[in-house]
């Protein structure tokens, strides 16, 4: 968070010095009127000025003040503000209270001792301020008043802000209560500005402007860049980090127009709709409907804004010069084949871009001309895994291509698949077939067929493949029981597998992507939404996903509509069986005799998982007896994982 020491008041403590001798004064005038009239126990406190003259010499300073343009704390943030006179007063009032041992001591006479505050009435009495300018102190969070329904309204205490306490001690900062929740950024570079923004933040009154699209694609970069074409730096407010109790979420927000006012920032909420259940939405409405500024608002979908005029603008995925563009400039000196590549093979956004150059960057000491290929999968790696964290695991893949048995048929859809990621650049952009298509640039493939065919494995030889990562979905920290978790845990994952351009594979799909049910109670009525949100997000999703399942017929028909490949994985034949068992011996392992591979096929009817199984499982027999692996070991393991799957293997010799 931004900090700044310099106050634009200068050097003030003559203007402090005379504040508390007025609030002394003042509070002494009221002692004595009370002990005059017997509600204040004790002797009349004598030999001190009176206020109306302190007030007078506090006036003569101010013109003094005035004609040097040198403006004392209070009234500066009165200035910044738009605060009346009475209100800066009572603001100092307020402030000597603290500063002051002499003026808390005087304080106490009217409350408990050890508490220098002051009730309304006296407040009242000693400024007289309007509850309309209370109100207003207030929503700006300059003051704070008890909420205590056992005292009545006008004897519960009024204080102020130890933010403004701050400004009076000539600490000028953000106020740290935003601290996680907000930060400030200076005037952005104005290069590339949206001219439909940058109009739309002169208009009058201001409107809200909301900029929504995917995460990631430079949503608060068009509207910070906006905001510096105009003068402007923007104080961004993260709404997923906003509080979901009520009464602190709405002070949280009058900080934060509050701050903004103070340092000329305009207020930018990012990812308003990321929580669809958070309170925040609403809030925010209330909390700007009186702020004098534009609004600057990041979120997914358009939206509407009640009581205030608002203006729109999509923020569209950057195509792949653009993309070339972006890189080249994160990236100065690197070789222009590795900028090109690193366009192709990563369809990153804007700021996901600029995060991935930095982490290359920083991987290679600190020199983007030394970027390489592999410095910047690194990068986007280093990005994407924090996001991912808790959701998916990465998981790596030693086999080969020469290690996969499948029929003829399977293996062209998997090289289609390829073929599809590695190409759609240039089908989609170059060749113009994404207007064609609209929705659904993603690549989604459906993997089915009994356990053990494989379906895991060519998942991991498709992202070794195409260079790219592949993370596992975790389901158990996914699917919640309580209603919209599952909708957010899968937005997250969504966002920064497409953010970081990494392979989501999700193994028994049909437990997530099961078929609609019935509504009979409200728990079918909201596992139907859940289904529906991932339906349409699949759709919106312009990653690599890839889906296994046991139970193909399990799966939701509007799903399967969705997918852009669907390979089934059948039971190995008789022939590719003995391929398997061939295929699962190393070299370097000890053999006894010959293998018969061809009559373990014959005799075991078993997937490759099952067959990979046995051949690790007669491994660890032969080496627990010293010698090398023979037929005996393979058929004693086979039967076992036959066994395994349910099934009687009657013929066992070896």
């Amino acid at each position: 968070m931004t900090t700044s020491t310099t106050t634009p008041y200068g050097n003030s403590a003559e203007i402090k010095s005379d504040r508390i001798g007025w609030t002394r004064a003042a509070l002494i005038e009221l002692v004595n009127e009370g002990r005059a009239a017997g509600w204040i126990e004790g002797p009349p406190i004598e030999g001190k000025a009176s206020a109306a003259s302190v007030r007078a010499a506090i006036a003569l300073r101010m013109a003094g003040v005035q004609a040097t343009v040198r403006v004392a704390p209070l009234e500066w943030l009165g200035e910044r503000l738009a605060l009346g006179a009475t209100e800066v007063e009572l603001l100092w009032l307020l402030a000597c209270l603290e500063l002051d041992p002499g003026v808390a001591r005087l304080a106490q006479l009217f409350g408990s001792s050890g508490c220098p505050e002051l009730g309304l009435q006296l407040v009242q009495h000693l400024v007289p301020v309007a509850l309309d300018g209370l109100a207003a102190l207030e929503r700006l969070a300059l003051i704070e008043r008890t909420n205590d329904a056992r005292v009545p309204q006008h004897r519960r205490a009024i204080r102020i802000n130890d933010r403004v306490l701050e400004l009076v001690r000539g600490e000028l900062r953000v106020d740290p209560e935003l601290a996680g929740i907000a930060s400030v950024r200076g005037r952005d570079d104005a290069r590339e500005v949206c001219a439909p923004i940058a109009r739309a933040l002169a208009c009058v009154p201001p409107p809200v402007i909301v900029a929504f699209g995917p995460e990631g694609a430079g949503r608060a970069t068009v509207l910070g860049r906006a905001a510096g074409e105009r003068g402007f730096g923007t104080l961004r407010v993260s709404v997923p980090m906003l509080s979901r109790e009520a009464a602190v979420l709405e002070r949280q927000l009058r900080v934060a127009l509050r701050e903004a006012c103070l340092f000329d920032l305009v207020p930018m909420f990012e990812d308003l709709d990321a929580e669809p259940d958070l309170p925040a939405r609403e809030a925010i409405e209330r909390a700007t409907r009186s702020f004098e500024g534009p609004v600057l608002v990041t979120a997914s979908e358009a939206m509407t804004w009640r009581e205030r005029p608002i203006v729109t603008h999509e923020v569209v995925r950057p195509g792949r010069d653009e993309r070339v563009a972006i890189w080249r400039e994160e990236l100065p000196g690197a070789p222009e084949d590795i900028v090109v590549a690193a366009a192709a093979s990563f369809a990153l956004r804007p700021g996901a871009i600029v995060a991935a150059a930095a982490n290359a960057i920083a991987g290679v000491g600190g020199t983007p001309a030394a970027v390489s290929a592999e410095a910047i999968h690194a990068g986007v790696r280093a990005r994407i895994g924090d996001e991912l964290a808790g959701l998916a695991t990465r998981i790596d893949w030693r086999q080969s291509w020469d290690d996969l048995v499948l029929p003829g048929d399977q293996f062209e859809q998997i090289i289609e698949l390829v073929a599809r990621v590695r190409h759609r650049a240039t089908v989609l952009e170059t060749w113009g077939f994404g207007a064609k298509v609209g929705k659904g640039h993603g690549v989604t493939a459906l993997f089915s067929g009994p356990p053990g065919t494989g379906k895991t494995m060519v998942a991991g030889l498709v992202a070794s493949e195409l260079g790219l990562d592949l993370y596992q979905v975790d389901l158990s920290k996914v699917v919640s029981k309580y209603i919209g978790e599952t909708e957010k845990q899968l937005a997250a994952l969504f966002d920064a597998a497409e953010a970081g351009h990494a392979i989501l594979l999700f193994d028994e799909a049909d437990s997530l992507f099961g078929k609609r049910t019935e509504v009979k109670s409200s728990n079918d009525r909201y596992a139907n939404l859940e289904v529906n949100y991932l339906l349409q997000r699949m759709e919106s999703f312009t990653g690599i996903s890839l889906l296994t399942t046991n139970h193909e017929t399990a799966l939701d028909e509007a799903f399967r509509r969705r997918i852009s490949l669907h390979v089934r994985f059948p039971m190995p034949e008789e022939e590719q069986r003995a391929q398997l068992w061939r295929a699962m011996m190393p070299a370097s392992a000890p053999v006894a005799g010959e293998i018969d591979a061809a009559r373990l096929a014959r005799e075991f009817e078993m997937s490759g998982g099952y067959i990979k199984n046995a051949a690790v499982r007669a491994a660890y027999l032969a080496a627990e007896h010293d010698g090398a692996i023979s037929m005996a070991h393979l058929f004693r393991a086979a039967r076992a994982e036959y066994e395994a799957m349910g099934k009687v293997a009657y013929q066992l010799a070896g």
